[in-house]
């Protein structure tokens, strides 16, 4: 069953013996796998704290309820940002060497502070820091992205469908914006071919041509259970 990151980012989410909610999800666009999940609870009254994916249950849909497996302790020592972009590449780029990836598995993504260096400007020169960066993105920055196809600008970014068994992305919900007989569409997110950079996100391009979106599923036929 797939499920909308945006629902889910309205969902209550019980963390230990808090119940918070979710301000934003960071994502790898290569793997489609959510990385890491920004919890503000009551603890946090201006920020929220950075928790690995791998520790999100299992969605309750009939509830509407999120469960992430940390304990209070945990959540107190889990790396805390107050939503500044700037604050949260310096929070990537410095983390603890081990993290636990979204399966169990242990890997070194985000062991770079001491590559770290700057332009005149403040901006990070060195390709491992920014590679890291990179390969966690805001949810919430993608969203609102002017989405083309090889051949038509066909609407804006709406939304993307989870599915959390896999811990994948595997649709982009794209808004035409017409405001008589205006459609959503759910396009693969392995079609996606290039995305602008830019401070406020860019634009994404996707390798698809507009008459694609004949045959493309709405985003309320995917969210559907399955009938038997």
């Amino acid at each position: 069953m797939l499920y909308s990151l945006t629902d889910l980012l309205s969902w209550p989410v019980q963390t230990g013996d808090q119940t918070g909610t979710l301000s934003d999800v960071l994502f790898d666009p290569a793997t489609r796998h959510l990385t890491h999940l920004a919890l503000h609870t009551r603890a946090d009254k201006d920020g929220s704290a950075l928790a690995a994916a791998s520790r999100l249950e299992m969605p309750d849909p009939e509830n509407r309820r999120l469960t992430v497996a940390i304990s209070d302790e945990e959540l107190a020592r889990a790396p805390h940002w107050r939503g500044d972009a700037q604050e949260l590449d310096a929070l990537l780029t410095a983390m603890p060497p081990l993290v636990i990836g979204p399966f169990g598995a242990t890997h070194a993504p985000l062991a770079l502070g001491g590559f770290l260096g700057t332009r005149a400007d403040g901006t990070e020169t060195d390709p491992r820091a920014e590679a890291v960066i990179d390969r966690h993105q805001r949810f919430s920055r993608w969203r609102d992205r002017a989405v083309f196809t090889r051949d038509a600008e066909i609407g804006t970014l709406r939304d993307m469908l989870y599915d959390p068994e896999a811990n994948r992305i595997d649709y982009l919900v794209v808004d035409d914006g017409k405001f008589f007989g205006g459609k959503k569409y759910a396009l693969p997110f392995s079609a996606l071919a290039h995305r602008a950079p830019g401070a406020k996100g860019g634009h994404l391009v996707l390798d698809l041509a507009e008459h694609d979106l004949v045959a493309a599923p709405s985003p309320e036929d995917l969210l559907e259970p399955a009938r038997a």
